[in-house]
């Protein structure tokens, strides 16, 4: 079970690094329509979600009292529903301003390889050790790995979106 979703986790973050690869320079900081985020900026937001999760799944916490994927259609749910227009967090919004194509893929590339080796070799049938008022306090670290998946998956649609829109 915890090895399709990491896989999936893996396959997703991918497709994050090749989409924004396939952007040149000017097309990745390219503003596609009004209210929207640049690829470039979409690709910080998740490096922001990412960042430093390695070291959550390597904290020892207490043993899930549930089920550990209880929460992960729920999760699929919500952030595979693509016409549901959700508002991030105010400490995950990517800041305004022109990015480095380089900088972004490999800074993307790094958190993929720790955070996969992390979960990968990490029991995550324990809860993960958010802090209060965190969105997802009470989650299992399995959890957080569907959350990451499913995350991932929905921006890169959002990055399709504007490549479409760029090239239109």
């Amino acid at each position: 079970m915890a090895t399709q979703i990491i896989t999936q986790l893996e396959n997703a973050l991918g497709e994050t690094v090749s989409l924004l690869s396939s952007f040149n320079e000017k097309e990745l900081n390219t503003v596609p329509f009004k209210g929207s985020w640049t690829a470039a900026q979409v690709g910080r937001h998740l490096f922001k979600a990412e960042d430093g999760l390695n070291e959550l799944f390597y904290t020892t916490t207490q043993p899930a009292t549930r089920q550990p994927d209880e929460k992960a259609e729920e999760f699929k749910k919500i952030l595979l529903d693509f016409n549901l227009k959700m508002d991030s967090p105010d400490f995950l919004l990517p800041e305004t301003k022109e990015y480095d194509k380089h900088r972004l893929i490999d800074a993307l590339s790094g958190i993929k390889s720790t955070v996969l080796e992390a979960a990968t070799n990490a029991d995550l049938n324990y809860m993960a050790p958010l802090p209060q008022g965190h969105p997802l306090e009470g989650s299992t670290k399995l959890e957080i790995v569907h959350f990451m998946a499913y995350h991932t998956i929905r921006h890169n649609h959002q990055i399709k979106k504007i490549r479409e829109a760029i090239q239109a």
